[in-house]
């Protein structure tokens, strides 16, 4: 029996806002003002209290909200800074692009970064560690802050794929001097185009990311920094305040779908997204694990339902890193390796129906029960 569950479904989300969208279209158009004002300025204030932070930078990617922070923080090239391999390129990407060496070390069972090999990796070298939210689920992220406060090194957080995640019943962003969100219109918080925002409690910092989203520009005439244009346009932020109203009760709706999606995936031999009890998952993917993961991607696709791998190629083995500027630790990176063989995500958005998750699951069970036989 054939189903059609689309992986992501991001047309439902907007049509179901597009009354919404309307007005605010209609209010940019007629205003004049494109780029920054009020609607930029609102977004700010409500991702930084919604984060527990006293600032909040919005920028038009997520890439150039670790980029620009890591240049602002005014780490010395030649540094080292410490990440994982199984995240998006844009997380070593920033390392690389403002003159940092990156150091990738392992992961944990929760496909976050693993402490002990975090803590065997730094050297008097290590400046930096890029602690990543993976899919959603916080890192260890309270004994990351003490290790890195313990060694004198700069935390950052890449919060890409985790807005509204918690560890300890604390947003994460606010563990490090700043917390890196992707707004992608994939994300949990998704703009209609691309955007991106930064969190912080360094008053410092926050200028400083100010003045390099805009050419370095402290007035129209006097350049302060050499900047770039990393401006959040006008109208993305308006759609995105819509979108925030209702970022509480979709997040919420993503945890009861992967809750039942844990509970249909019960007894099969597959590995269900880890729930620690003192963190909160925001779901932005549901992965399992599975050592046939390829035989049944393939299955779900003939049953017509979407699914996706993140991420099949970890950093060090991509094309580009034969050019040796990317590290991996003494440890090696053998957890990383097995779950990315592993690794498939299964299709999960807040407006999918508890029909499509059942679609999705029994898919997967009739791949075992055939396989069984």
């Amino acid at each position: 029996m054939s189903h059609h569950v689309p992986f992501a479904h991001v047309d439902r989300e907007n049509a179901a806002l597009v009354d919404e969208f309307l007005p605010v279209l209609k209010e940019q158009l007629a205003g004049g003002v494109f780029v920054g004002g009020e609607e930029v300025d609102r977004l700010e204030r409500r991702i930084a209290h919604l984060h527990q932070v006293e600032h909040a930078v919005a920028v038009n990617s997520g890439t150039d909200a670790l980029r620009l922070t890591v240049r602002a923080l005014g780490i010395p090239r030649g540094s080292t800074g410490v990440t994982v391999a199984n995240t998006f390129v844009a997380t070593v990407g920033a390392l690389l692009s403002e003159g940092l060496d990156p150091l990738l070390v392992d992961v944990g069972d929760d496909e976050n970064v693993d402490v002990a090999a975090l803590e065997e990796a730094i050297t008097p070298d290590t400046r930096l560690v890029v602690a990543v939210h993976l899919r959603g689920l916080p890192a260890e992220i309270g004994a990351i802050r003490e290790l890195c406060e313990r060694r004198g090194i700069v935390l950052l957080e890449d919060c890409a794929q985790a807005v509204l995640a918690t560890a300890g019943g604390v947003p994460v962003g606010g563990f490090g001097i700043a917390g890196c969100f992707s707004l992608h219109p994939l994300k949990n918080l998704g703009a209609c185009g691309d955007a991106g925002v930064v969190v912080t409690n360094d008053a410092e910092l926050a200028g400083e990311l100010r003045l390099l989203r805009n050419h370095g520009l402290r007035d129209r005439d006097t350049v302060v920094r050499w900047g770039e244009n990393s401006r959040l346009d006008a109208l993305q932020a308006g759609l995105l305040n819509v979108k925030l109203d209702r970022l509480a009760e979709w997040t919420e709706r993503r945890r009861d779908l992967a809750a039942l999606y844990d509970d249909l995936l019960a007894g099969l031999p597959v590995v269900t997204p880890p729930r620690p009890d003192d963190r909160v998952h925001v779901y932005h993917r549901y992965a399992i694990m599975t050592d046939q993961r390829d035989a049944l991607r393939s299955h779900l696709s003939r049953l017509g339902v979407g699914t996706a791998v993140h991420y099949p190629v970890p950093i060090h083995r991509q094309p580009a890193a034969a050019d040796g500027r990317v590290r991996t630790a003494a440890r090696g990176l053998a957890v990383t390796e097995r779950q990315a063989a592993r690794t498939l995500s299964l299709p999960l958005h807040p407006l999918m129906s508890e029909r499509e998750i059942r679609a999705a699951a029994d898919g997967v069970r009739s791949f075992f029960d055939h396989h069984a036989r």
